[in-house]
């Protein structure tokens, strides 16, 4: 304690004092720079806090939605942080408001932030190579995002993103155990014709990753195999040149010009109907049922009719590929039967089918919402492919009875050099076959394991369709499932 009537202790009284004011006013002096340094940066947003890279002119493109208004793109602010001193550079990129002000305290005058507008994609990873993306200046340069930039309204995809999940989870698990280069798997929605999943899963090198302004759906094409033979045979019974109880003699040598043409596994049970030629997928067959039809006014024309020589439109103002055909072995209308000579994208695939199973010749899948429901316009023809179908896709799998599922599989060889050839695998499957209701594509390019000694389409992309049928099967309307209905 001070003692009031000693000196000394008010000598050290009046020195305390003074530290006190002195420490009073430190405190005084920092609080109101402080307080002035962010007046002034709340007046100087244009030149101090945030950069002259705020470009207000740019505007927000439409929201893009799924069939169920689940947000699939959007537009939003987020800001940046960068040091302009000597060479701008960004330190961090769509920061919080807390990072932002650490940064502010810090005082340091090089470090500037930005406010931008850019697009964000809550679902990226399992809606790639399909809505597109936008450049610097905020606007669409591909796909479905140019779209929206010439429209500017909020669009609505028929993606149903709860199905493309499942899809995409189990489509990923087959592509790391079958290691293909890629994969794809498309499921479509008959009646509406609506694209309801739309998965692609590039398994190569990261530095080898698609062009994201591809849509591979669209954009690419092959040679698909034996799923082909379902054309010639509809083109056969079209144009009544074939029924279903004739016999083709397989056993016989086929050529095309000097080449021969052969079965693998060599087929034994001979002569063929044409429900086992699908069934055991005879090349030799398929040549041979061909064969009964005029090259160019029916099986050129029934190709033609069914979109497979020319470009297909999936919505948003896209269309694919021109399909090119192949004439090597100097005949095309004797390798396109069977499965090769005519390169096509897997839209074009998927509307040929879409276009036999259904009835429909105007049958066109797309990525567009749509309110009308369409009737299957059954007729003989479309009967009776859909029936053999279901019959040459037999299998122990028991969502094959279940679901009553129709299918041809296709296995193409690709040489890609001198001493090099990989395969294309494909499965075109659809369901109930008598009252058909959805159509799914499977596709595995130069896949490295099978589920059986074979490296074939049945022992690849078909396991793997029933491995996401198993998984989805209760989100699809499938209760009009009826063994007895509609069939002929």
């Amino acid at each position: 304690m001070f003692n009031l009537s000693n000196e000394t202790d008010y000598k050290l009284l009046s020195k305390t004092k003074n530290y006190y004011n002195f420490f009073i006013l430190i405190v005084i002096f920092l609080f109101t720079t402080i307080f002035i340094r962010l007046i002034f940066l709340s007046f100087d947003n244009n030149n101090t806090l945030i950069s002259s890279k705020i470009d207000t002119s740019l505007n927000v493109l439409p929201t893009i939605y799924d069939s169920n208004k689940n947000t699939l793109a959007y537009s939003d602010y987020n800001y940046s942080i960068k040091n302009i001193k000597n060479k701008v550079k960004y330190l961090k990129r769509n920061v919080s408001l807390n990072q932002i002000l650490e940064s502010i305290y810090k005082g340091d005058p090089y470090i500037k932030f930005e406010k931008i507008l850019t697009r964000k994609y809550p679902h990226s990873t399992i809606t790639n190579n399909m809505i597109g993306h936008t450049n610097i200046d905020h606007k669409g340069v591909s796909l479905i995002e140019k779209f929206l930039s010439q429209n500017n309204n909020d669009i609505d995809l028929s993606l149903d993103i709860q199905i493309q999940k499942k899809i995409f989870d189990t489509l990923f698990k087959d592509t790391q155990y079958l290691n293909p280069d890629y994969s794809m798997n498309v499921l479509v929605d008959l009646s509406r014709e609506e694209i309801v999943s739309n998965v692609f899963l590039d398994n190569r090198n990261l530095n080898d990753r698609f062009d994201q302004t591809l849509f591979p759906l669209k954009d690419l094409k092959f040679d698909f195999g034996s799923v082909f033979k379902t054309f010639t045979v509809y083109s056969a019974f079209k144009n009544e040149k074939i029924d279903t109880n004739e016999y083709f003699d397989v056993d016989q040598p086929v050529y095309i010009g000097s080449k021969i043409i052969n079965d693998f596994p060599r087929n034994s049970e001979i002569p063929m109907q044409v429900g086992d030629i699908l069934k055991k997928s005879s090349n030799r067959g398929a040549i041979l049922v061909r064969r009964n039809l005029d090259c160019e006014s029916e099986f050129k024309a029934d190709l033609e009719q069914l979109g497979l020589l020319n470009i297909a439109k999936v919505g948003f103002g896209m269309s694919s590929v021109e399909p090119t055909v192949n004439n090597f072995r100097g005949s095309y209308c004797d390798n396109i039967p069977f499965g090769y000579g005519l390169s096509i994208s897997p839209i074009q695939l998927i509307n040929a089918y879409g276009k036999i199973i259904t009835g429909r010749n105007d049958f066109n899948a797309s990525l567009e919402k749509h309110k009308k429901q369409n009737e299957n316009k059954y007729n003989k023809v479309s009967n009776t492919v859909n029936k053999l179908l279901f019959y040459a896709n037999e299998t122990n799998n028991e969502l094959y009875i279940n679901f009553l599922v129709a299918g041809k599989t296709g296995t193409a060889d690709q040489v890609i050099s001198n001493d090099e050839k990989i395969q294309n695998v494909t499965y075109v499957s659809f369901f109930p076959y008598n009252n058909p209701k959805y159509l799914n594509f499977t596709f595995m390019q130069n896949p490295k394991k099978s589920y059986g000694k074979y490296m074939t389409a049945g022992n690849t992309v078909k396991p793997t369709f029933y491995n996401i049928l198993k998984e989805v099967y209760i989100y699809l309307d499938l209760s009009i499932i009826n063994s007895k209905s509609k069939d002929v």
